[in-house]
């Protein structure tokens, strides 16, 4: 049988009958899986020439599926992030990292608040501060002003430009962000997007793997994690870098090791540091330059209405069952679309957006988002 192709006035006046039907019988009590709209679109409406995907789409949007439909993510996305480039020191990603309080040993209210880790995206070297009994403002100003005379330190006077954060209220206070300003360090909050401060978050596993190991290997079973923890970032810190499992060779007759490490990297040795990355991975260099949108289907197109999956939010309030609500509250606009060579080295789609809560631009990988409706219309 020959099938028709549909004008878009005739799907939707098709899809609007179906959405009908589906509204009546969730008022009878009657919750229709997809697969039963399909097959009654199908079979008993006869709309065979409504596509399967057609359904699910408009379904998605019905008010009572909209928030609670399945947004499993690409199980194909292995690899394909965007690499984190810059191409110089001083650019930051922080984070706040906690030990658990066991029971054999109370944790002192000194200690209680964690430790505050910045990484410098380039070098990959951790600075750590322990936070003293609180997180507030001053306490944070404190243990910044810390890791940038060490990192000033460390890199013969030179100045952090940058600091990466999750929306950390402590850090996103005004007395933190006057503090910031004021050192003329740029601030970049992360809210939604997949990459946060990963390169922090990294930082801290290993720091807690470093420190259990490290206690296992000693005689004194009373030594806690806030007097190893500088032992541990020195460990990290003179390990040798790997990308993409490749280790970076150093300049001959400079170093008593062949390998670089966070702690060899320096203004001197930077030009020959960032080509061996390039040489080591391929898109660290190719990320750099523009890709044109013309010609590449986009699945959501500019003007349209979107939300985060809540699988790629990590600070879900604990409580929140996320298996009832499958999607953020926060709707955001489509701005522009954009390209990127992806560490598989592959094109992937990427989505500037900006919220409509708070008007605050944000990026999203195109499995991260599912379209909604438009608020302004309900």
């Amino acid at each position: 049988m020959k099938v028709e192709k549909l004008s878009k006035f005739e799907i939707d006046e098709q899809l609007q009958v179906l959405m009908n039907w589906v509204t009546e019988q969730l008022q009878k009590g009657d919750v229709p899986k997809f697969n039963d709209v399909i097959d009654y679109a199908h079979r008993i409406l006869k709309f065979i020439n409504l596509k399967r995907f057609q359904i699910t789409k408009r379904l998605r949007l019905h008010p009572a599926y909209l928030m609670n439909s399945s947004q499993a993510r690409n199980k194909s996305r292995g690899g394909k992030s965007r690499p984190i480039i810059v191409n110089d020191l001083g650019h930051l990603h922080g984070d706040i990292g906690f030990f658990s309080i066991v029971e054999d040993y109370p944790t002192p209210v000194r200690y209680r608040s964690g430790f505050l880790v910045c990484k410098d995206i380039l070098s990959r070297f951790t600075f750590v501060s322990v936070l003293n009994k609180t997180r507030t403002a001053d306490s944070m100003i404190k243990a910044f002003k810390e890791i940038f005379e060490k990192f000033e330190k460390q890199t013969n006077g030179l100045k952090v430009k940058s600091l990466a954060f999750d929306k950390e209220r402590s850090v996103t206070s005004n007395a933190v962000q006057s503090f910031l300003k004021n050192d003329s360090i740029t601030f970049h909050p992360f809210q939604n997007t997949s990459s946060k401060s990963k390169f922090a978050e990294n930082s801290i596993r290993q720091l807690r793997n470093t420190i259990k190991r490290l206690k296992g290997n000693t005689k004194d079973k009373e030594i806690r994690w806030w007097r190893l923890i500088q032992r541990a970032v020195t460990t990290l810190n003179n390990r040798p870098i790997q990308i993409k499992g490749k280790y970076l060779k150093l300049p001959m007759g400079n170093f008593d090791h062949p390998y670089y490490t966070p702690s060899d990297v320096s203004s001197l040795n930077l030009s020959d540091f960032i080509k061996k990355i390039q040489k080591a991975a391929s898109p660290y260099y190719f990320a750099q330059f523009g890709i044109s949108t013309r010609g590449v289907k986009f699945k959501y197109q500019i003007g349209e209405f979107v939300r985060p999956k809540l699988i790629v939010i990590s600070s879900e309030v604990i409580g929140n069952k996320r298996s009832e609500v499958s999607l953020s509250s926060e709707t955001f606009i489509i701005e522009k679309h954009d390209l990127y060579v992806s560490n598989a080295h592959t094109i992937e789609r990427l989505y500037l957006t900006k919220s409509l809560t708070t008007g605050e631009e944000e990026e999203f990988y195109e499995d991260e988002i599912a379209q909604t409706v438009n608020p302004f219309q309900l």
